[in-house]
């Protein structure tokens, strides 16, 4: 059987009845692909369907548990809009969308540290609030933008 998966072509599909936040999800039922959609970025499954069977090698379950350390994608283009995150999935080609200042926090975060560590500090100082609130809220960001493929595991935990 593992035989055939291996060699077998990858058969991704949405998945409308399985929601992951009120999105569908997108999934491989010949690896372990899979991830929800974001409705403005994505623009429907059809464009991460055909990227997957033509890149079946990236396959990474985005609706794990968020990981330690991450990674920011090939496919993710980015940068900062004043205050604020612009992200190009070039998988979908939508153009870019902006994300609010904790997700530029966490892509700056990432980028340069693999972690949400000083993503968390410069929330806390930001707002004026205590650390266990920073964190939450960072940490529930960077879930959504893993979740949607936006984030990756990093390399060594892959």
């Amino acid at each position: 059987m593992n035989a055939y998966r291996t060699a077998a072509p990858h058969r991704p599909a949405a998945d409308y009845d399985r929601r992951f936040d009120g999105q569908p999800i997108v999934q491989c039922p010949d690896c372990h692909w899979a991830q929800a959609l974001n409705k403005h970025l994505h623009k429907g499954p059809w464009a991460l369907i055909y990227w997957h069977r033509d890149n079946p090698n990236k396959a990474i379950n985005h609706l794990a548990e968020l990981p330690d350390r991450l990674a920011i994608p090939s496919y993710v283009r980015w940068g900062h809009q004043g205050q604020l995150l612009a992200i190009e999935d070039t998988r979908t080609e939508e153009g870019f969308l902006l994300f609010g200042h904790e997700n530029l926090e966490i892509f700056e975060s990432v980028s340069d540290y693999g972690s949400l560590d000083q993503a968390v500090v410069r929330n806390t100082h930001r707002r004026s609030v205590f650390p266990y609130a920073a964190h939450a809220e960072i940490e529930a960001a960077a879930s959504d933008l893993f979740h949607t493929g936006l984030l990756r595991p990093a390399a060594h935990l892959q």
